[in-house]
Formats: structure tokens, C-alpha cells, sequence
């Protein structure tokens, strides 16, 4: 096959192997903390109303009506431009913000641009998220930007997954650091940068402080795992279960006294996930494999229903906790399981 064609069938087996992980429940598989080791604590005199309660998140120069959005899935190939179609259509009906995929192969072959400016024509008011790998120079990140009329920027870190692709596909020099931070301050949107589930450590939370970037996405451990999809492609390295998931990457960020706009992805697939990743200090929420999970199984109707039934039960969680808001709602306390405590004893050394 010509190269152009090898990329998109790269980027069609990674979409049918994240169905294949969600549908085989492979993220029910893995080490670490779970949103299982959060427990809220009851507040059964919260003293409001249902009404008053205002869902709203203030970040990246926007005002979100909801706390969670659709996370960065496909494009670029005839499959996954069909499901970025549908993704779009879902975003716009339900007033949610929408990530892309990797626009990387629309940048090498701008033939394939058409895909990704599509989604701009089916929902041309949403708040849309481009989507780059970190090496890429700053004009590649304004083409991505203007292919999408988008209004941020997820530049993607994935070591992990680089290192277990087979051989002469995967990336070998991770020098990004001051590409990340040449972007940051040179692109006109919020630059927002991105694990692909692996999780974030304080010690990265510390490397980006030094940074002009507006927010750091954990996307930690249990979601997709794309270091098991690369090995189901032939990838000679095996690394099923590594990295920090998402609570972990979370707890992380409270020891690095982040000041960046956090946002949670990485097995998210209830409410009340949401709602413990807020009391765990994230701004916003995001759902990729869960989303398309949904979307493969049930069709656009019935995750349409889902989504709309997460903004009802997100009032509830809220009037539960007692508070009006997400900033009195990251006041609350909760209550940690004995590994957790562990793990945040063992990161305090």
C-alpha cells in the first residue's frame, strides 16, 4: 500500500481495537486506584433547591454550560471521518464541546483535510478541540487549528505508545518541552496538553508549570489502552499495565499544586466519575472509549439519551453534595481507601 493509505488503515485499527477493548471490557483489567477509592461524603441538609444549582465551568476563555465533553477519538480515514460525522452531530444537539483525533495525517496529506473541516459545517457554533502529537512545529498547530475553525488546541504526549508500535512506525526522540512551549505562546487558542492513557506524575505537572500552556489533560489509566492496541498490531514491546490512572494522575496533581486548568479523562464512564474527579480538583471531564462504546453498541439515539441523563444526574450529585456549583462542589471532602492513602504516602517521600 502507498503511504498515505498505510496511515489510514493505522488509524482505522486503532478505532476497530479501541471498540474490540471497550467491548471485551479490557479496561476492567488493570492495577492502581479506581474512582472505586473515592467515596463522597453525605450532606443530607444541602439547603438549596434543584434550580439554583448551576453546572457552568469557567476555563480556557470559555464559559462550558456542562463539566464534561467528547474526548479525542479518529479522523482522517473514510471510517473514522463516518464517526467523527456522527460525533459532531451528537456535540451539537446536546450543546457539548468535541475533540478530534490526531489531525497529523490531514498535515501530511492536506488531500484529507476535507474530513476534519466537515465537522465545522455540522455543528459551527460548538467549542471544538484540534488535536496534535507534541513534535509537531508551530505552523502544523495553526493548520490544525484553521482546519477546524477550532477554539483549543490538545497537543498529545504518548511515549508509551510510541515506544510499543512496530518498528519503523513509532517515534524514538521525545525531545517536546520547548516545542510544547513555543506553541503555547505563539498559537491563538488555549494549548491544552494531553496523555493518551498513562497518566500524569507531579514530576510532569512540574516540567509543564514552566510552561506558557493553559491546561493539562491527565488522561490516565483506565480507559483505552493504546499500548495494548499497538501490541494486538505486532508491536514487539508489551506494556499492558503501566502508567497512573486517572484518580492517581489526579491525586498527583494536588501534590504539584498545579495552578494549570486540569482536565480528567481516562475510564470515565458514570456520572458520579465526574463528579469525583471534580471533588479531586479537575475543571472538566472527558469521555472518549466509553462514547464510541456507546455510539458502536446502541447507535446516536440512546447516547443522546445517556448524555442527556448525565446533565440531569449531575444536578442530583450536586444537590447531594449540597452545593450550587463546581467551585463549592471542589470544597467538599472525601473519603480515600486505604490504598490510596498508601499511594499518597509513598509519593509524599
Amino acid at each position: 500500500m502507498r503511504e498515505k493509505e498505510i496511515h489510514q488503515h493505522r488509524k482505522d485499527e486503532h478505532l476497530s481495537l479501541g471498540i474490540k477493548y471497550w467491548k471485551n471490557q479490557r479496561n476492567e483489567h488493570f492495577s492502581g486506584l479506581r474512582f472505586s477509592d473515592v467515596r463522597m461524603v453525605p450532606q443530607g441538609l444541602p439547603e438549596l433547591a434543584l434550580d439554583e444549582i448551576d453546572l457552568s465551568v469557567r476555563a480556557l476563555n470559555t464559559r462550558f454550560e456542562q463539566p464534561f465533553y467528547i474526548e479525542a477519538m479518529t479522523g482522517g480515514s473514510t471510517f473514522g471521518d463516518k464517526i467523527n460525522a456522527q460525533l459532531a452531530e451528537i456535540a451539537a444537539a446536546q450543546n457539548l464541546p468535541m475533540a478530534v483525533g490526531s489531525q497529523s495525517i490531514a498535515i501530511k496529506y492536506p488531500e484529507l483535510t476535507a474530513g476534519f473541516q466537515k465537522l465545522r459545517k455540522i455543528n459551527p457554533d460548538g467549542f471544538m478541540f484540534a488535536n496534535l502529537g507534541a513534535h509537531h512545529n508551530l505552523e502544523a498547530a495553526k493548520r490544525a487549528v484553521d482546519m477546524l475553525e477550532a477554539n483549543a488546541l490538545e497537543l498529545h504526549i504518548n511515549v508509551a505508545q510510541e515506544l510499543t508500535m512496530k518498528n519503523g512506525e513509532g517515534d524514538r526522540d521525545f525531545y517536546w518541552l520547548e516545542n510544547i512551549n513555543e506553541i503555547a505562546n505563539k498559537i491563538n487558542v488555549p494549548l491544552i496538553v494531553k496523555e493518551v492513557g498513562f497518566g500524569f506524575s507531579k514530576e510532569m505537572f512540574h516540567q509543564l508549570s514552566q510552561t506558557a500552556v493553559s491546561a493539562i489533560n491527565v488522561g490516565g489509566k483506565g480507559g483505552t489502552n493504546f499500548a495494548w492496541i499497538e501490541h494486538q498490531r505486532g508491536g514487539e514491546f508489551e506494556l499492558e499495565d503501566y502508567g497512573f490512572t486517572t484518580v492517581e494522575s489526579l491525586l498527583e496533581a494536588q501534590h504539584a499544586q498545579t495552578q494549570k486548568t486540569l482536565i480528567a479523562t481516562g475510564g470515565i464512564t458514570a456520572v458520579s466519575d465526574i463528579v469525583k474527579a471534580q471533588l479531586l480538583g479537575a475543571d472538566l471531564v472527558s469521555a472518549a472509549g466509553f462514547v464510541l462504546h456507546q455510539l458502536m453498541e446502541n447507535g446516536s439515539d440512546p447516547l443522546q439519551m445517556k448524555l442527556e441523563n448525565w446533565k440531569k444526574e449531575l444536578r442530583r450529585y450536586y444537590a447531594l453534595q449540597g452545593v450550587k456549583n463546581k467551585a463549592a462542589l471542589k470544597k467538599r471532602p472525601v473519603l480515600l481507601s486505604m490504598e490510596a492513602q498508601y499511594f499518597l504516602e509513598q509519593r509524599r517521600k
